[in-house]
């Protein structure tokens, strides 16, 4: 027993030793993700000059680096998926749509693209992103909305009072050696040991509840709520909201080959079906369409445009670097475009990406 505990020991003192060598991590303090947050009034907020890995944030507390003087800011707000998760140091697709923006763009006529995404926020929370247009005097915000979020969920969230979210770091945040076994696994252990222990996990969930086949609609109304709250505070700061459908690894169907990644997927949320997932994708991104339509907002229709499956998706919803350059590029199509659109001038499609609207 006590060479075990000499090994473990020796073990997780090698793993500190490799976060301070590679990232310059403390060899004291808790070092996960979750440094990057801090609850504030908003909820949760990002840590003003936090780092952890690959991620890091600005003075603001925001995604990315530092906000450039004299430039038009884009605010891009949702969640992990806008966060960036799998992809390669800054090719997550803020920055590679600020990157395609300022390509061809004179010195005095450049963006900044400032990610105030957060992983797992749902998309009302409208106190949070009007704070994240007064600081940065956005000109104009794209929203690309997570429908999961509101498995569960009847209410809007726009409605509600806000309170901080209490740290969140647990027992494995102080041993470093957890977070690197689990990594270990993740990316070498047989997919099909990995998909019959979430089958378990699935399992032990669901066992003594009956899993809903789709969501109610009065989730559906609770998301659409909350995108109508948000697209009413940017126009009211000023900003012109920019919608975005929600694209997956499945396109609009589970085909042959899909149950692992599915299962993966099912895991967070394990009391819903498979094929309630894709329900529920299809009755929100009709619900994005219907807001652009009837709000005169722009709609990206970024789940018909990205290609289904593993070149443009890492897991079930977040990007490879592929998926987040062709996010980036539809996007910057719709800019691109606007910018030169008389101000009066309104095209929305829901079969491609909008070619007109009104851009200051």
């Amino acid at each position: 027993m006590c060479y075990a505990f000499l090994g473990l020991l020796t073990m997780e003192l090698a793993a500190r030793l490799d976060d301070l060598h590679r990232y310059g991590a403390s060899m004291t303090a808790p070092y996960s993700i979750e440094r990057l947050f801090q609850p504030s009034p908003f909820g949760r907020e990002g840590k003003p000059g936090a780092r952890f890995t690959k991620w890091s944030m600005n003075s603001l507390g925001f995604r990315g680096p530092e906000i450039v003087a004299g430039r038009s800011n884009i605010v891009v707000f949702g969640a992990s998926e806008t966060f960036g998760v799998y992809e390669s140091p800054d090719a997550e697709y803020p920055r590679q749509l600020e990157a395609e923006l300022n390509a061809e763009r004179p010195a005095h006529d450049q963006y900044n693209v400032i990610n105030v995404a957060l992983p797992g926020m749902r998309i009302g929370r409208v106190g949070y992103l009007d704070r994240a247009i007064e600081v940065t005097n956005a000109k104009y915000v794209v929203i690309y909305p997570t429908p999961a979020n509101y498995i569960g969920t009847t209410a809007p969230l726009c409605t509600q009072t806000t309170v901080p979210v209490p740290d969140s770091l647990g027992m494995a945040d102080y041993i470093r050696l957890a977070g690197k076994l689990r990594q270990v696994a993740k990316e070498h252990a047989p997919s099909g040991v990995m998909t019959t222990l979430r089958k378990f996990s699935i399992w032990v969930h669901t066992r003594d509840i009956d899993v809903m086949e789709h969501v109610p609609e009065a989730s559906i109304d609770a998301f659409r709520a909350d995108l109508i709250c948000v697209t009413e505070l940017a126009r009211s700061r000023g900003a012109e909201p920019v919608l975005l459908t929600h694209a997956t690894y499945f396109g609009s169907e589970i085909m042959p080959g899909d149950e692992e990644m599915m299962i993966a997927w099912r895991r967070f949320y394990p009391g819903l079906s498979e094929a309630g997932f894709i329900d529920l994708e299809k009755r929100a991104n009709d619900a994005i369409r219907s807001i652009g339509h009837d709000a005169a907002v722009n709609v990206v229709d970024s789940a018909r445009l990205i290609p289904r499956g593993p070149e443009y998706f890492a897991d079930f919803v977040h990007f490879t670097d592929q998926g987040a350059a062709r996010m980036a590029t539809l996007i910057s199509e719709q800019i691109t475009a606007t910018y030169a659109a008389p101000r009066d001038s309104w095209v929305r499609s829901t079969t491609r990406a909008p070619t007109a609207s009104r851009i200051d």
